[in-house]
Parts: C-alpha cells; sequence; structure tokens
C-alpha cells in the first residue's frame, strides 16, 4: 500500500533545490560578465601590443637582414 506523504516533507529538497538554483544561476551570470570583461581586454589591449611589438620586431629583422645583405655586396666588391 502507498502512502501520501504530506506536501511539507518534500518541501527541504524543493528549498535546497531552489537556493541552488540561485546559486549557480548567479555564479554563471557572474562568470558570463567575467569573461565579456576578459575577452574586451584581450581585444582592446593585448592584441595591439602584440601587434605593435610584432611589427617592431619584423623591422628589427628587416634591417638586420638589410645590414647582412650590405655586408655581403661589400664582399664581393672587394674581390671583385
Amino acid at each position: 500500500m502507498v502512502q501520501k506523504k504530506s506536501k511539507k516533507a518534500g518541501r527541504p529538497f524543493q528549498t535546497a533545490g531552489a537556493k541552488l538554483d540561485d546559486v549557480f544561476g548567479d555564479t554563471s551570470k557572474r562568470i558570463e560578465e567575467e569573461t565579456k570583461t576578459l575577452i574586451a581586454y584581450i581585444n582592446n589591449e593585448l592584441v595591439p601590443a602584440i601587434r605593435e611589438h610584432s611589427s617592431n620586431g619584423m623591422r628589427i629583422a628587416s634591417e638586420k637582414l638589410k645590414q647582412a645583405a650590405d655586408m655581403m655586396d661589400a664582399g664581393q666588391k672587394k674581390k671583385g
């Protein structure tokens, strides 16, 4: 025979479930907000800095290659 449970018997689990929904819901919103902030920081601050430093590195490498080519040309002129 199945006995009926009172409405109060299930309440602690329902209350706990609602509390967990509140906690996890707030946490997921917070994570989403923090993720958006992080993405904005990466796009607005890091990417431009990386691009700037990369282009400076390429300019330095280009200058060094030019110097090496000039030295090679000077060596060939001495031989000839």
